[in-house]
């Protein structure tokens, strides 16, 4: 059984995909954030409004879509699949992998941060040290 934070993200790709605007900007925060997962990858986001046509494109464009999902409190840990996610800062040209930590609060989106490194996002999301 998924938790509500699993299915809560779940619910914002499955609307990004479908294109649904409005009900898709009702999940995130005001002020959610989203971060590359290099510097200079492609500029952070840095309200809903920003968020939603980001990721409107990500999973048109790229079919980005969540792989694995692990549950962690108010955090959820992603690996990502899709087409071209080595132009989003994933590692490896062949097979590349990218990753993400979502964070939200009272059932919304405050935050979303790419990694290249599943080390490196299982850190961020309190799984490693």
């Amino acid at each position: 059984m998924a938790s509500n934070n699993v299915a809560a993200v779940k619910e914002v790709y499955d609307l990004a995909r479908r294109a649904r605007h409005k009900e898709l900007r009702e999940k995130l925060a005001d002020d959610v954030t989203w971060y590359p997962a290099r510097e200079g990858a492609w500029n952070p986001c840095v309200n809903a409004d920003q968020v939603v046509r980001t990721l409107l494109w990500r999973t048109s464009a790229n079919r980005m879509r969540p792989a694995e999902m692990i549950d962690v409190g108010d955090r959820v840990f992603i690996r990502l699949r899709g087409a071209r996610l080595h132009r989003l800062g994933a590692t490896a040209f062949f097979f590349p992998k990218l990753f993400q930590v979502v964070v939200l609060r009272n059932g919304k989106v405050v935050g979303m941060h790419d990694y290249a490194l599943r080390d490196e996002a299982l850190a961020a999301a309190g799984l490693r040290r």
